[in-house]
């Protein structure tokens, strides 16, 4: 697919990593006080940053998915946190994952695990989480109207403005998402999004926090680490994923509550703000 201008958006090979064992403490890069002037490019996540599905979508989606099912729950919220709770034995780090939660250093730093498509984590949660509530379901269909969720998905309404003002200023523009390439390409030409670097989970085959796929990023930009300012919503996949690989940080906090509360022993972002459109204020036109 192309982006609305015609050209072919940029997309890797899989990245490589050395199969080092990984230590259990991560040990996060020296950081420099913050200089805007430094900053050359500005990638995106998506979904939670770009596009407006979260936590709350994730819950109404899941909810039509029990009705159009014929399931029968007590209670749907209830349903659809335990679906989160799985993600850990369902996605690829599921040999790391003890106590409801994964190595730190593993998911940051280790040998990157065998990949699967973000719909076959969904397939593998789904069909946990019948299990676990004793009902039947159809997995498959469940993922898919999921992926069919996040195809047509709507920008935030200031998603659009900032990434042009953005490009106009002068600075590469980028997106890097955990995603299947056919959903994020398709929700980006509905929004009419345009990158000149579109990375995701599978054209990299690898996961965010992972450091590889911040250094993918950072290799097709040409720019150091620290010349690009990373935007997204999520602290543990985005924030946590970018300071380990010496990028800039810019956490957009549209969330409250204990699922995105900023991570203990994790370096503070470098910038905070609430919505897209406060990068205008930061990010002024490059010489």
């Amino acid at each position: 697919m192309t982006s609305p201008s015609g050209d072919a958006p940029a997309t890797s090979a899989p990245v490589e990593v050395a199969a080092e064992a990984p230590a259990s403490t991560v040990v996060w890069p020296d950081r420099t006080a913050f200089d805007v002037a430094r900053v050359k490019a500005v990638a995106f996540d998506a979904y939670g940053t770009l596009f407006n599905f979260h936590n709350e979508e994730f819950l109404n989606a899941i909810t039509v998915i029990l009705s159009d099912q014929q399931i029968a729950v007590d209670d749907a919220e209830a349903f659809y946190k335990a679906w989160v709770e799985l993600y850990g034995r369902a996605s690829v780090w599921h040999e790391h994952w003890q106590n409801g939660r994964p190595d730190p250093n593993l998911t940051l730093n280790g040998p990157l695990p065998e990949w699967h498509s973000t719909w076959e984590i969904w397939r593998r949660q789904f069909g946990l989480v019948f299990e676990k509530f004793s009902v039947t379901g159809d997995a498959e269909a469940a993922a898919n109207y999921v992926r069919a969720q996040l195809s047509e998905v709507h920008p935030y309404p200031d998603a659009y403005d900032t990434i042009e003002a953005l490009g106009d200023r002068g600075y590469l523009l980028g997106l890097l998402s955990n995603a299947d390439e056919d959903f994020l390409q398709s929700a980006l030409s509905r929004g009419r999004l345009r990158f000149s670097v579109i990375q995701s989970s599978e054209s990299l085959r690898a996961y965010k926090p992972h450091r590889a796929i911040f250094q993918a990023l950072s290799s097709r930009f040409a720019c150091a680490p620290d010349e690009i300012l990373y935007v997204g919503d999520s602290a543990n996949a985005d924030m946590r994923g970018a300071l380990n690989a010496g990028l800039r940080t810019a956490w957009v906090k549209r969330q409250t509550g204990d699922i995105d509360k900023y991570p203990e022993g994790v370096p503070a972002p470098d910038v905070t703000i609430d919505q897209l459109g406060d990068l205008l204020t930061i990010l002024v036109p490059r010489p």
